[in-house]
């Protein structure tokens, strides 16, 4: 018959195989965050910023040419839809250059308006043309002020200048969470193979 072998520990004693502090502090200087784990990945940050179309080669001097040819392209499409008049019971292109024009005096997803805006005032031009053999000149100007925005972007003083700093630091701070909790479990495998 088999004896039990049990162990008994004393708590005044300390286990021959404990860790010692100044060996974890020298794991844990050994695995500390290191800054390039809490980088944004980079085709995420290249996606974000053709989504919005703000780079770092655009300077200040750029975004304050672009802030001010995006408030007056705004005004003018808003002044010009108001003029022309907005029926409530259908949608016609006078909403669509109210929605442009919205968009690009506040900044938010010029990009991605002025992309739907150009399709649309591209059509529509050119059905207007081939049907009745006149050009629409509104429709010619707004598809032009949609090409400029959809190729430039809004600039760094736009609305969506902070929602694309806002997922950059959701991103970083998911990335340094990921990273705080991958040298964890790195500190403590390393300290189970002292014991």
């Amino acid at each position: 018959m088999s004896s039990i072998n049990v162990i008994s520990i004393n708590p005044a004693q300390s286990a021959k195989s404990a860790l010692h502090p100044e060996v974890f502090e020298r794991i844990a200087r050994e695995y500390r965050v290191d800054s390039e784990m809490t980088k944004i990945n980079l085709s995420a940050k290249k996606t974000i910023n053709f989504a919005f179309g703000i780079n770092k080669r655009i300077t200040r001097s750029i975004s304050v040419k672009l802030l001010s040819v995006r408030a007056v392209a705004g005004l003018g499409l808003i002044g010009f839809s108001m003029f022309q008049g907005l029926s409530l019971s259908s949608f016609s292109l006078t909403w669509m250059m109210l929605i442009l024009g919205v968009s690009l005096l506040s900044g938010l997803f010029t990009r991605f308006s002025s992309l739907i805006s150009f399709g649309i005032f591209s059509y529509f031009g050119t059905m207007t043309a081939l049907a009745t053999g006149s050009l629409d000149y509104a429709c010619i100007a707004a598809s032009l002020i949609s090409l400029v925005f959809m190729i430039t972007g809004p600039g760094k003083f736009s609305t969506d200048q902070i929602i694309r700093r806002s997922l950059f630091r959701y991103a970083k701070n998911h990335a340094r969470a990921k990273a705080i909790k991958l040298a964890e479990n790195r500190l403590s495998y390393r300290a189970m193979r002292y014991l």
